[in-house]
């Protein structure tokens, strides 16, 4: 284990923090049924603290961040938090509900950084995510970056496949057809061209 600078604390509080962060925001956010019967609430929760916060810790008190790393780590952590509270907000008082579980919102939201991406909130974790990884390249960081954005994109297409199915499937189309899931459509059809 290793004496971590100022500098590094701070940064591995920030880059751990960050997924305890993204739970209790969402808690305030996302509609919620009955939160002790929502299992995907629960695995989001599990999923935030051991694939997000202790490990990063682990890896962080055992690797020293070298200052290209730290930066750009830092940098992308900024990004990942600024969208989050950007789509955070976009959707506040829309209830919408959470990965994996059953609710579908009563409207499409394309305000905010929906109107460029169908999935900010998830693009964000792995924004998140990478941020760790490259702040702390190890076998582990990079093995849970792997593993969550496999499962984000997993929960974006059942995202996608519910509101296909929900009465919003004609907007919803419509909708896709004029962002990208987690990345700008670069068109001429693109928003604000």
């Amino acid at each position: 284990m290793i004496v971590p600078s100022l500098p590094q604390a701070l940064l591995l509080f920030f880059l751990g923090g960050v997924f305890l962060y993204f739970m209790q925001a969402g808690a305030r956010t996302f509609y919620w049924q009955e939160l002790s019967n929502e299992i995907p609430a629960q695995t989001a929760g599990i999923l935030f603290i051991f694939t997000g916060t202790i490990p990063i810790w682990f890896v962080g008190l055992h690797q020293m961040i070298r200052p290209l790393n730290g930066i750009a780590g830092a940098a992308l952590l900024v990004s990942s938090v600024s969208l989050y509270e950007w789509a955070r907000h976009a959707i506040w008082g829309r209830r919408f509900g959470i990965g994996w579980g059953e609710h579908v919102p009563e409207e499409v939201c394309s305000n905010g950084p929906y109107r460029l991406v169908r999935h900010p909130i998830y693009l964000s974790y792995l924004l998140a995510w990478l941020a760790a990884l490259i702040a702390l390249p190890h076998w582990l960081t990079a093995a849970i970056f792997a593993l969550d954005a496999t499962l984000f994109v997993l929960v974006a297409f059942d995202d996608e496949r519910k509101l296909a199915a929900s009465p919003l499937a004609a907007d919803y189309a419509a909708y896709r057809r004029r962002t990208g899931m987690f990345f700008p459509k670069l068109s001429s059809a693109a928003p604000g061209r």
